[in-house]
């Protein structure tokens, strides 16, 4: 047998996520059913119900209304926040974060 050497600079990833970018720990955290404002790439917040990593995207349902799930790569997203519709914030309160 080899020896091998598997310390390099690579970001390899076991679950096969692709792209790995410094949010990709943080959506693992995440229970699937978890709502979440994201930005993708040059678009405005968006809303949808995060349900987990298949085949390297992330899997979001009722992605901005959208009924179906919809399938994003992690390094392609900018910024994310759990929230809860319940409480006394709105999804319009949350929104105003992210407004200039």
């Amino acid at each position: 047998m080899g020896n091998y050497n598997y310390s390099n600079n690579n970001n390899y990833n076991n679950t096969n996520v692709a792209g790995v970018n410094d949010l990709t720990p943080f959506l693992r955290q995440l229970s699937p059913g978890t709502r979440v404002r994201l930005q993708y790439d040059s678009q405005p917040p968006a809303t949808g119900v995060f349900q987990g990593f298949q085949n390297g995207f992330v899997l979001l349902d009722n992605f901005n209304g959208f009924p179906g799930l919809t399938r994003l790569l992690p390094r392609r997203i900018n910024a994310v926040a759990p929230f809860a519709t319940s409480g006394r914030y709105s999804d319009d309160d949350f929104m105003e974060d992210f407004e200039d």
